[in-house]
């Protein structure tokens, strides 16, 4: 088995907890979007601002104990690379969905964005493991 297919199954069970909270991250935000929304009449441009930081905070602390288990006693230096693993990874997106549409005119918008995400995708699993929960590793149970 070469280095890269068994660095892949090494990484396969982290990268699954990482979609599995990053779903689970996406229905938090929908749902404190609309609530935001509907309790406090927000509109959603403001609503999305509190959702998201929430929704950042929530997959951030999952990702801390469950994805990569770390022990970093450094949260708010974790916390702000983790957001900036994220905003990276969101621009990332958009500037290959926007790429895709004006190489490719007549790309359909939602190929694009699968494209985006999916690169988006890799490279915020990719920051968060080695960059965003560097340091000290606890023990999964």
């Amino acid at each position: 088995m070469s280095v890269f297919a068994q660095r892949i199954r090494l990484e396969a069970p982290s990268f699954a907890r990482y979609c599995g909270v990053g779903a689970l991250g996406f229905l938090i935000d929908a749902g404190l979007l609309l609530w935001f929304m509907e309790t406090f009449a927000l509109n959603p441009y403001l609503a999305r601002v509190f959702s998201i930081l929430l929704a950042l905070t929530m997959t951030w602390a999952m990702h801390r104990h469950w994805t990569f288990a770390s022990a970093n006693p450094d949260r708010l230096g974790e916390w702000s690379r983790f957001a900036a693993v994220n905003g990276a990874g969101g621009a990332l997106n958009y500037c290959v969905y926007s790429a895709i549409l004006l190489a490719l005119p007549g790309t359909a918008p939602m190929i694009a964005l699968a494209a985006g995400s999916a690169l988006a995708l890799m490279a915020n699993f990719l920051g968060s493991r080695h960059w965003a929960f560097r340091g000290e590793k606890a023990t999964l149970p």
